[in-house]
């Protein structure tokens, strides 16, 4: 047997043992939402790189949390949750579908009066000028949505029946493996807990749905895709037509999605699995009773312990079905996977423990990149310890590891202090000079804050310092937010380096 053979075969062990892993091990974790403040926090930390910024950055502008969080765990670290806001992810809704029954309660009558939001996102460049940007207009009445902009589409629901026309994508479609945009319109409508939909776009691409499900509980959907055009089997110009078909299936504790598509030896696969359980001590014997499921606890509330766990996959090989996108990091990858772990004991000065891994078997490559992080963070709510050590590639035996420190004081309810240190430790070169940071925050009773962050990106402010802007206005009718890193600060010149704005109206 060769030696290629061997290490391919290794190769798919590793693989098998660290998916089998994930799911022993293996939601919701303690998380915050993921904003572009957080990326460029990122960035300017020299944790990611521009390009790794920029592909979060454009999956956030698109409205894909649910991507761009599955990113910043690949490229940060950090765990986030992708359902903040209340608004709707993709592939959220499967298993949620209503089962077409009357409830009890007669169903509230739809308002008559238009509503809905302006919503304008753009990107600056080190120029000063915009670099990308993206509008859009939504506005709600009766049974109907429209939105216009970037995405154009109107939308109609009516006790679980759905129709859309339009630019139509992962959200319309309930997918959990991400889709390309397509022109067309789609059509969902239950009856009892079975519903069909179908798909037809202007490139006369069709698919079709059949789905299953209890609210609440499970639900199962088969779904099956036509459509023409070049695939990598085909050497002339001509288009053949492709023949693909999956299932997504989504349960309490996770979901999960295959799509195979003619000609293809593998099918892509994406597992996502998570779960919490919460430990109270609720007698004189301090016996622990375990509930799971619930939320976590607050606080200083009952002496709860919190676990969370989240686990995700992606599998596939070269190629993939032609509908599904995929981030540049995925399709490059055979295998990824990443894991979160989370421990949270309000009690115990509201301790938190994280430990996150990632795992990529590259296509062109058969040995693994794994990177591990743990994190802690414990203190009174005034003022708040953090510490992590991050190993950047555990295939070299950690020789790249980066250590990170921080407090946040916070002295008055409106106003906190924050300070960090990182440094990363190459062998056998040694530490790198720190990268240091210092910040002030101004909040109101709202939402609405003002935040200053100096960074030293060589530990000396004779070398290098930037200042990094962050302004957030929320209203009942108005958000505005602005988030700049200027750079020169130094030389006593505010040099825009990178910056973000976002303004929106509701009415």
């Amino acid at each position: 047997m060769s030696k290629d053979r061997h290490e391919k075969e290794a190769g798919v062990l590793r693989s098998s043992v660290f998916v089998a892993a994930l799911f022993a091990l293996g939601g919701v974790v303690l998380a915050a939402p993921l904003s572009e403040s957080k990326v460029f926090d990122w960035w300017d930390n020299g944790i990611i790189t521009a390009e790794e910024a920029t592909e979060i950055l454009d999956l956030l502008e698109e409205g894909n949390q649910e991507e761009a969080c599955l990113l910043a765990q690949t490229y940060a670290q950090e765990t986030c949750d992708e359902t903040a806001g209340g608004k709707t992810r993709a592939g959220s809704t499967l298993g949620k579908i209503s089962s077409g029954k009357k409830s009890a309660k007669a169903p509230t009558r739809p308002s008559l009066t238009p509503h809905g939001y302006i919503d304008w996102k753009g990107r600056i460049d080190s120029t000063g000028h915009l670099e990308s940007h993206r509008t859009e207009l939504q506005v709600q009445f009766y049974r109907y949505t429209l939105r216009l902009g970037s995405q154009e589409l109107l939308a109609y629901k009516n006790q679980g029946s759905e129709a859309y026309f339009g630019d139509i994508s992962t959200r319309e479609l309930h997918s959990q493996i991400p889709l390309d945009t397509l022109w067309g319109t789609t059509l969902l409508y239950p009856f009892g807990n079975f519903h069909v939909a179908g798909l037809l776009d202007t490139a006369k691409t069709t698919q079709f749905r059949l789905g299953y499900g209890r609210r609440g509980i499970a639900s199962v959907e088969a779904f099956y895709w036509h459509g023409f055009g070049n695939i990598q089997q085909t050497s002339d110009s001509l288009q053949a037509r492709i023949h693909s078909l999956g299932m997504q299936t989504k349960f309490p504790f996770g979901q999960v999605a295959a799509w195979w598509q003619h000609g293809q030896e593998f099918p892509l696969m994406k597992v996502q699995l998570h779960g919490n359980e919460k430990k109270e001590r609720n007698d004189e014997n301090g016996a622990d009773n375990a509930n799971a499921g619930k939320t976590v606890s607050k606080a200083g509330q009952g002496g709860a312990v919190t676990y969370g766990w989240r686990t995700t996959a992606y599998i596939h090989r070269e190629e993939f079905p032609r509908y599904a996108r995929l981030s540049k990091t995925i399709q490059k990858s055979r295998f990824w996977g990443s894991q979160s772990l989370s421990v949270r004991a309000p009690d115990l000065l509201d301790t938190r423990v994280s430990a996150d891994g990632t795992l990529i078997e590259p296509l062109d490559a058969d040995t693994m990149a794994v990177r591990l992080k743990l994190g802690a963070e414990s203190g009174p709510e005034f003022l708040r310890f953090s510490a992590s050590a991050t190993c950047r590639d555990a295939g070299s035996n950690c020789r790249q590891t980066d250590w990170k420190g921080g407090l946040n004081l916070t002295p008055w309810e409106l106003w906190a202090l924050g300070a960090s240190a990182r440094v990363r430790h190459d062998r056998p070169e040694g530490f790198s000079p720190p990268h240091l940071e210092f910040s002030s925050k101004f909040m109101d009773s709202g939402q609405s804050y003002t935040k200053f962050t100096f960074i030293l990106p060589k530990g000396r402010p004779r070398d290098d310092m930037r200042l990094r802007s962050e302004f957030l206005i929320s209203g009942d009718y108005l958000d505005i937010s602005l988030v700049c890193t200027f750079k020169d600060v130094h030389r006593l010149h505010l040099t825009p380096l990178r910056g973000f704005a976002e303004a929106k109206v509701r009415f």
